[in-house]
């Protein structure tokens, strides 16, 4: 009896008369390269009752012709088409042939309940790791969302484009992925919707690059697809397989620690030195390290606020509580510090205010805990462990910014703290000025920011992505000490991932052992 059907694997050159039952599991549009306002073809990926996939394509000039025929994730007989060799650095599935639509080709929608909805094939991160050059083909990967970078923009050809990294773990390791352009928009709104904590991400897919000599993960745009818990069993699997120990799964961490400059680099060579005096008299704006006794808190204030797991600042509002950042509603929030404190050296006083993730190192304790002994008490009732801070002398980077608020109070944001003895005494042994040379580039308008040249995890998946002739990437809105550099960058005004608000600081990570078996 002949069959009705024939299986995707077995489709190869040389022979005529196939006929697929298939459900379209991927289908995007590839815009023109010169023009980018007109369709260059229909590009889709196939999936067979036996979990067989093969990709398939829809020339331009045949593209009014099935635009109208295909929906993605509906099932379709196909027939009278055309096969050739699958080629190139960005195929979708292992099938050594894709399906070529001619004109005769016959699409005719029907039932197909038995054929896979989500067509995964996970791939192990140790497998994506342990690639040495650019991969040929696309894979998908499924782990939890251990950390996550803030958000960026860089410029390409005038162009200004969206960029977040994210790590992905599973129970075989873990490695970074790149997300470009509407692709951070998708992961956000995704994130809004998540149920908190670390999610599961699914990533199908994604292109394997290579950049500083490691294998990592990217988006190919209107490709990859995203999903955060996704309701399939290998999701449950990956919960079981996968355990934190000491690391706080409450929320994701960022990511970019390895970034970020050393004790001594930060305290005695890249920033000038001020006394209280000097830092109150100056009309620059800027960033200073200080160095300075704290006398006490500052009475009356605030001591925590409640945060969104984006980590801004959230207002009680309507039984709930609203994030700016996210514009809606949560049902949860995360305590995070934000203390004032008096300051005084030999020529001044002043008030600092001194945020989460100094605030834990200096305590060794973190928000969440002060807060529920004392059952949320904030302006004026400050935990007794506190009073350790009184006497203590320290190093202060701390920013100056008058001129770009109306709201300056005379307190000063603290951007890193250091109570290092050896660095305290070469502090004090270093000349008057510590300055750096700075570069400044002329005209540029208000809302125009630089990259730290630190920043090298971000420029190298730039590179990796687009190549040398890209612009670097932008700092992050909640980064505002990255202003030393020469290229032009447009600031994030809003996002999930981005700290705009005064009040918001950038997170330290606290990285706990990651047990995976």
């Amino acid at each position: 009896m002949e069959k009705l059907f024939h299986s995707v694997s077995e489709i190869a050159l040389g022979e005529d008369g196939w006929k697929i039952k298939v459900r379209v599991l991927r289908l995007w549009e590839v815009p023109s390269f010169l023009k980018p306002d007109q369709t260059n073809s229909l590009e889709m990926v196939l999936i067979d009752e036996m979990g067989t996939k093969i990709h398939a394509s829809v020339r331009k000039q045949l593209f009014y012709v099935f635009q109208s025929k295909l929906s993605e994730g509906k099932v379709y007989e196909m027939s009278c088409f055309s096969v050739a060799p699958s080629v190139g650095s960005y195929r979708t599935t292992l099938h050594p042939y894709k399906i070529v639509f001619q004109m005769t080709t016959k699409v005719q929608a029907c039932e197909g309940a038995s054929i896979p909805s989500l067509g995964i094939s996970l791939c192990k991160i140790a497998d994506v790791c342990q690639h040495t050059s650019d991969h040929d083909y696309l894979v998908d990967v499924l782990g939890f969302m251990t950390g996550i970078s803030v958000e960026r923009e860089y410029v390409r050809d005038g162009k200004v484009t969206k960029m977040v990294i994210f790590e992905i773990t599973d129970a075989s390791g873990k490695c970074e992925c790149a997300l470009f352009g509407q692709y951070v928009d998708t992961l956000n709104k995704l994130m809004g919707k998540s149920g908190g904590g670390m999610p599961i991400i699914l990533v199908q897919f994604a292109k394997v690059k290579i950049f500083r000599d490691k294998a990592s993960l990217q988006n190919v745009m209107n490709t990859t697809r995203i999903l955060i818990n996704p309701p399939i069993e290998q999701a449950d699997q990956i919960r079981k397989s996968v355990t934190f120990g000491s690391m706080d799964v409450s929320s994701v961490p960022r990511i970019g620690a390895r970034s970020k400059v050393s004790l001594e680099e930060d305290f005695l060579r890249t920033f000038p030195k001020k006394t209280l005096e000097q830092l109150h008299s100056t009309f620059e704006d800027g960033v200073f390290v200080v160095y300075a006794t704290i006398g006490g808190l500052v009475d009356h204030e605030d001591w925590w606020y409640p945060a969104c797991k984006c980590h801004r600042s959230v207002s009680a509002d309507s039984g709930a509580f609203y994030c700016k950042g996210c514009a809606k509603h949560v049902f949860q929030m995360v305590p995070r510090f934000r203390v004032k404190v008096n300051v005084s050296d030999a020529t001044n006083v002043g008030v600092f205010v001194v945020f989460d993730g100094d605030m834990q190192n200096l305590l060794n304790t973190p928000c969440s805990s002060l807060v529920s002994v004392a059952k949320a008490e904030n302006a004026g009732h400050y935990p007794p462990e506190f009073e350790k801070l009184k006497g203590k002398k320290m190093l202060f980077k701390v920013e100056k910014c008058t001129s770009s608020s109306i709201f300056f109070d005379g307190s000063f944001r603290v951007k890193r703290v250091c109570d290092d003895p050896a660095i305290i005494q070469s502090f004090h042994f270093v000349g008057g000025q510590c300055t750096p040379s700075k570069e400044f580039t002329a005209d540029l308008p208000k809302d125009v920011y630089h990259l730290d040249d630190e920043d090298v995890v971000v420029r190298s998946f730039v590179h990796a992505a687009f190549g040398e002739g890209c612009s670097r990437a932008v700092a992050s809105a909640g980064e505002s000490d990255m202003r030393s550099t020469s290229v032009g960058v447009k600031r994030k005004l809003e996002g999930t991932f981005v700290e705009i608000d005064s009040d918001d600081e950038p997170l330290s990570l606290r990285y706990g052992k990651l047990k995976q078996g």
